[in-house]
């Protein structure tokens, strides 16, 4: 199990969440809370925190500087964003550091266990022993020799799917991700088709036209900066793979979403 820390300067969130969620059932050993940045690190330095549930706007630092701060001083802690605040800078700055997800408020609470109890499941992989961490001693030439004396100790495809989430704003190709994990590019996309059955491609573009139906439902934002966040730079070709993956426009879909 694990302790989760809870940073919200409304006393009022904080009661809610306490009352609403069944922590120990998904997972969560202890609740501490802090209402603003600096008690949150002051927590975090004294307890050992693996999940933080954070606001952005707060007095003395807001949660993007909070999450910048651990990620800086090499805290491994989870971090899902509970916020007013859908503004894409916030967003994509989110994206950037990491943040696990950003839940919008009112806060759903269903929807919010779903997210919790996701992120455990997946701490949870990592803690049996599927770590994010490259063999440091491969050989170039001949891939398939470290694989077999390494493959019972990691679940390469649930380390690529992991990494392409957090590296999902940026311009992340099959080399960066091979080189990331001291593999033969051309090994690591054999390896991973025939674990998940798609390409390493297929699944960077599901995964991030995922995140844009997420983020066109549970926001107004622009389209446009939608397409940056998850990695678009050029509209018109994200409206087109959106298109031919989903069989609608962004704007389509939103709509039809929103009305149905």
């Amino acid at each position: 199990m694990y302790n989760v820390l809870l940073v919200d300067d409304e006393p009022r969130t904080i009661h809610a969440l306490e009352k609403n969620i069944d922590w120990r059932k998904c997972g969560i050993r202890k609740v501490f809370k802090a209402r603003g940045m600096a008690e949150a690190i002051e927590f975090v330095n004294r307890e050992k925190i693996e999940i933080m549930i954070c606001d952005i706007e707060m007095p003395g630092g807001n949660g993007i500087q909070l999450l910048e701060w651990f990620r800086n001083n090499h805290k491994q802690i989870n971090c899902i964003f509970l916020t007013c605040h859908p503004e894409f800078d916030y967003m994509r700055k989110a994206i950037q550091l990491r943040c696990y997800d950003y839940i919008l408020k009112p806060i759903h609470y269903e929807e919010f266990v779903r997210v919790l109890s996701d992120l455990i499941g997946k701490m949870e992989l990592s803690d049996n022993g599927i770590e994010m961490t490259a063999a440091k001693d491969w050989d170039k030439n001949n891939p398939e020799a470290l694989w077999k004396s390494s493959y019972e100790k990691r679940d390469v495809e649930l380390e690529i799917k992991k990494y392409i989430r957090e590296h999902l704003v940026d311009n992340i190709t099959v080399t960066d991700i091979a080189e990331a994990f001291h593999f033969n590019p051309q090994y690591l996309m054999r390896i991973f088709k025939k674990k998940s059955g798609m390409s390493i491609v297929e699944y960077i573009t599901k995964t991030r036209l995922e995140m844009a139906q997420k983020i066109l439902l549970e926001t107004n934002l622009p389209i446009q900066e939608i397409a940056n966040m998850v990695g678009y730079s050029d509209y018109a070709y994200f409206t087109r793979v959106f298109k031919k993956e989903t069989g609608c426009s962004p704007r389509r879909f939103r709509m039809d979403k929103n009305n149905g």
